[in-house]
């Protein structure tokens, strides 16, 4: 440690050289499925939902997307390892790509005046997306997510066990997650925001889940009368009926802060930070 700290002092007086860093190396899991696996991808029914609205793409995390397609890398990634999946977008918008089915929509959100309006009826959207598609696994994923590994798979088998799924919250504690967030609320439950925060994608739902079309259902007549941030809203929908659904650990959506964390799925290469890590690496 004290070497590394006097080589770095020597750097900065100018007594030494930087040493330009080996470039990192990463290896994704991209096993091609088993026959077992494929048969088992025959056998149900798979939709992958988005929901776009605006037809002016905007992104939160500072990645830029302007050169993309409006629902990739999420779609074409998908699309690599579920080329016979239905791909679906809710949009308010004639957004037409080819293969991708457009429900063209109109937001029953209140308060149109509200400058999160357009993120509040797309959140809107995912949770009944989830409920009104017709396959045995449905999964709403945001179009900024870039899946990296045939461990994608799992998300399958652990949505078909556990009945519905969503990501972690890299802050946790929901009341965490609500202190500096945009569009937040007072948390007037008896937790006191002591309970644990949700992400939105990618959220699963397996096909006649009561437990998850009851969450999810409640998650979506929240947003539309008592809308704010929507890991606010899954909140609340969990408190109101006792029902929460199973959390996907980071590497199903690795968000700023949690580069390199290993094994990972899906990268949210819209933060800008994921996108510029990932991007500067060799993929063995």
């Amino acid at each position: 440690m004290m070497q590394k700290l006097k080589d770095a002092v020597a750097v900065l007086l100018g007594q030494a050289k930087a040493t330009k860093l080996p470039v990192k190396n990463i290896q994704y899991n991209n096993n091609p499925f088993t026959e077992e696996q494929q048969r088992f991808l025959a056998s149900v029914k798979i939709e992958f939902l988005f929901a776009e609205f605006g037809a002016e793409r905007t992104n939160g995390g500072g990645a830029d997307f302007l050169a993309e397609d409006r629902l990739n890398p999420s779609y074409k990634t998908l699309k690599k390892y579920f080329p016979n999946a239905k791909y679906t977008v809710y949009s308010d918008f004639d957004l037409h790509i080819d293969g991708v089915e457009l429900i063209k929509v109109q937001s029953p959100v209140k308060y149109p005046e509200h400058p999160r309006y357009g993120y509040r009826t797309a959140d809107y959207y995912k949770f009944y997306a989830l409920t009104h598609s017709d396959a045995d696994f449905k999964c709403i994923i945001d179009s900024d997510m870039q899946v990296v590994s045939s461990d994608v798979l799992a998300l399958i088998y652990l949505t078909q066990k556990f009945g519905f799924c969503v990501p972690y919250n890299d802050r946790q504690l929901l009341r965490q997650d609500m202190v500096g967030s945009k569009d937040t609320q007072e948390i007037t439950d008896e937790s006191l925001g002591l309970g644990h925060s949700y992400n939105q994608s990618p959220m699963t739902l397996w096909k006649n889940n009561e437990r998850g079309i009851l969450f999810y259902d409640k998650c979506a007549k929240i947003m539309q009368e008592d809308p704010s941030r929507a890991s606010l809203v899954m909140w609340k929908s969990a408190w109101e009926t006792g029902i929460y659904p199973y959390i996907l650990p980071k590497q199903w959506c690795v968000c700023d802060g949690n580069e390199g964390i290993g094994e990972e799925v899906i990268l949210h290469v819209g933060h800008r930070n994921v996108a510029n890590h990932y991007n500067n690496i060799k993929h063995k």
